[in-house]
């Protein structure tokens, strides 16, 4: 058995942390306290888009088993610009695959990976927690305080990580200004595994297909004062405006949960580790939402994390993989959240060319598609 190692943080990528580090022989000790029902931050309303490589790690740890018959597979993807119009149909044939992805609720992810956590008695799971409250001087005296004078730690806490900021590594937050809405609605007409996202002068509206074949899942992504004007409104209301924001694709569309909101920035970061301490997921870095690549980057984390620890210095081994692919997700989507954002006159017909130009080459799409959804194979 290897040395031991401390996982920080509950949810899905400290549970997947824990399962992944135990298939390397270690013993775990997760620092879980257990999500509460409804999370502040409206995580237990999301449906994720797992990659082909995120679900072939879920398959490794042992997890899709139990999850496989909830999730929806993704079989297009269509991207409209709207005034002036034009569409561009994404497919999984380049990849020579039957889905671009798959559709998963947030509470039956997590419940799949607490229940592999929960049948590999190697991970000790210790739900009282707390991490330390007075200021400290160091990281090493925040270990120390937190009880983690030895061993390899694991940080999945989430953006407002107390152990970075202990670290002195230098950080970044660049505010979007805007809130991601998410609500789910059923539709008229059957998803049929479709899902579909409008560049709106309003914002960025994605619906998302369920395993129910009339439900679907909104991302709507705005500015905050508009953001909190669509939230204001009735559940009639709501309906009708997503309706038609969504030219009524699915039909008809009703509201069936609440709508949750969660503030958009890009966080960036100097270093991905420092010493014994490993950041992963929201707490090394936070993405824009318009590609719904922000899990599927920390399950990156823990691949690399993987190949990092086979290595003579995993510290170095991990900072520099991470150094570049990190990077490059997070300003290519910045500057497509710029790009399909910009209210310069011109760029909106010259987004609709381009896309029109995209959706008439399909060798391009099919580039496109296989950059977005990567090949584990």
């Amino acid at each position: 058995m290897r040395a031991a190692a401390a996982i920080l943080g509950g949810g899905i990528l400290g549970a997947l942390s824990s399962l992944m580090l135990v298939r390397e022989e270690r013993s775990v000790r997760w620092l879980a306290t257990p999500e509460p029902p409804q999370r502040e931050d409206g995580a237990h309303q999301r449906a994720y888009a797992l990659s082909p490589r995120t679900v072939a790690l879920l398959k490794d740890l042992g997890v899709w088993g139990g999850l496989e018959a909830l999730a929806q597979p993704v079989v297009k993807m269509e991207v409209s610009h709207v005034q002036p119009s034009a569409k561009v149909d994404l497919l999984p044939r380049a990849s020579g695959r039957d889905e671009l992805s798959h559709m998963v609720l947030h509470a039956d992810l997590l419940k799949a990976c607490e229940e592999a956590v929960a049948a590999k008695p190697q991970i000790i799971r210790c739900e009282g927690f707390v991490p330390p409250h007075r200021r400290v001087e160091s990281m090493e005296e925040a270990l120390a305080e937190a009880g983690l004078t030895e061993g390899l730690v694991v940080d999945a806490t989430g953006s407002q990580s107390w152990l970075r900021r202990a670290s002195g590594v230098h950080w970044g937050l660049r505010d979007y200004g805007q809130l991601a809405l998410v609500a789910r609605f059923s539709s008229q007409v059957p998803h049929q595994g479709v899902a579909c996202q409008w560049f709106r002068r309003e914002g960025i509206l994605a619906l998302l297909p369920l395993r129910d074949p009339s439900a679907v899942s909104m991302v709507y992504s705005m500015p905050s004062a508009a953001a909190h004007k669509l939230s204001e409104l009735s559940e009639e209301d709501l309906s009708l405006r997503v309706t038609e924001d969504s030219l009524h694709r699915f039909g008809s569309l009703r509201l069936e949960s609440l709508v949750t909101s969660t503030p958009l920035s890009m966080m960036t970061t100097e270093r991905f580790a420092l010493g014994r301490v490993f950041w992963v997921g929201d707490s090394a870095h936070t993405v824009h939402p318009l590609a719904g690549y922000g899990l599927n980057l920390g399950v990156e984390d823990l691949l690399a994390l993987k190949d990092a620890l086979a290595s003579r210095s995993p510290a170095s081994h991990y900072n520099r993989s991470r150094a570049f692919r990190v990077p490059a997700v997070q300003w290519g989507l910045d500057a497509l959240f710029r790009l399909v954002s910009s209210t310069v006159p011109a760029i909106p017909s010259l987004r609709s060319l381009g896309m029109q130009a995209l959706q008439s080459t399909p060798p391009l799409r099919d580039w496109v598609v296989q950059r977005v959804i990567g090949d584990p194979r």
